[in-house]
């Protein structure tokens, strides 16, 4: 009797474990609020199916309509073309759920000019980079002495130098790019 009651109670704590809604959640839930809020964050409808089976875990069960209902209602909200274009922005992920072709093209515009941001963040992240680089060669440079042993560590931290010079160059000149439409 024992043994089963171990069994029954490690059960138990791994069904509990594996979900990702607890016993409560599926009881008490306020179906409609939560498809509300997935549809508002433009969650994948399949979330659905991932409420039902956890809460078949503990034998309960999902109020659809309700979830629907809201997740529809929050969708609305979320397929705004203006949000479609500050989740781009943002570098968010979009999962297909909107059916206007303006809310994906607004979606787009933002997501390129996020990885526009994105490039010239890194580019002045680089360009710091550099700078902290050149400074600390131009620390270096004024310790040598000009002894021959020492010539040829200078001459080394002169052309590390000019490398990083012409690549600041390169990254402080604007790509110049066309773009032909027909």
């Amino acid at each position: 009797m024992r043994h089963s009651s171990i069994l029954l109670a490690f059960s138990v704590l791994c069904m509990t474990q594996c979900s990702s809604l607890s016993i409560e959640e599926c009881a008490n839930n306020d179906w409609f609020s939560l498809g509300l809020a997935d549809g508002n964050r433009g969650a994948n409808a399949g979330q659905l199916n991932q409420y039902q089976k956890d809460c078949r875990e503990f034998n309960l069960s999902v109020d659809t309509a309700q979830w629907k209902q809201g997740y529809l209602q929050g969708l609305t909200n979320y397929c705004q073309p203006e949000n479609g274009y500050r989740i781009g922005l943002a570098g968010q992920s979009y999962y297909g759920v909107c059916s206007s072709n303006e809310f994906v093209e607004r979606y787009n515009q933002g997501h390129q000019q996020y990885q526009i941001n994105k490039r010239m963040a890194d580019i002045v992240e680089r360009l710091n980079a550099i700078d902290r680089e050149i400074s600390s060669i131009d620390g270096k440079l004024n310790n040598l002495t000009d002894k021959a042993s020492l010539l040829k560590q200078k001459n080394n931290l002169l052309n590390e130098k000019q490398q990083l010079l012409d690549e600041r160059y390169r990254l402080r000149r604007p790509d110049i790019r066309f773009e032909f439409k027909y």
